[in-house]
């Protein structure tokens, strides 16, 4: 296994125990919980990421998860998924949506808390070539209305 792989194996391992730690303290405060990408090597940074599910926004169907970065331009972020509820994972990478420039994905992880991780070589809306430490995620998704899942 190459160095850089090795790097990357122990980066996401790191966000996932992180993420973890951060999961069951937000369980038992019942609250949000949001912590941004730390950008490294540009100076203009990236506008916030966020996700959304149904319940926040209709255009998001039930059982999916949309991350966006809010700003025009920019591309190239990798975003791990793992569903808790049912153990399924799966990536997706940040790219301008088909009906603007601004960066999204759209995962399908089904109902349950999903902990994500958005890490990795993005470029900002300014050209810039920018380093994202991983920023944690732990979202609700919610079931197709009238599922008893």
């Amino acid at each position: 296994m190459t160095k850089s792989r090795t790097a990357l194996r122990a980066a996401v391992a790191a966000a996932f125990a992180g993420a973890a730690t951060v999961a069951a303290a937000g369980a038992a405060t019942a609250e949000p919980i949001d912590i941004q990408p730390t950008p490294l090597l540009c100076a203009g940074g990236i506008a916030p990421v966020e996700s959304i599910t149904y319940d926040e926004q209709e255009a998001v169907e039930a059982e999916e998860l949309l991350y966006v970065v809010g700003e025009e331009g920019g591309n190239g972020a990798t975003v791990n998924w793992f569903n808790l509820a049912n153990g399924t994972s799966g990536a997706a990478t940040l790219a301008p949506g088909e009906s603007s420039d601004v960066p999204v994905a759209l995962v399908e992880p089904e109902a349950g808390t999903v902990v994500s991780a958005v890490w990795g070589m993005h470029e900002n809306a300014a050209g810039e070539n920018c380093f994202l430490l991983p920023g944690i995620d732990i979202a609700e998704v919610p079931a197709e209305p009238g599922d008893p899942d």
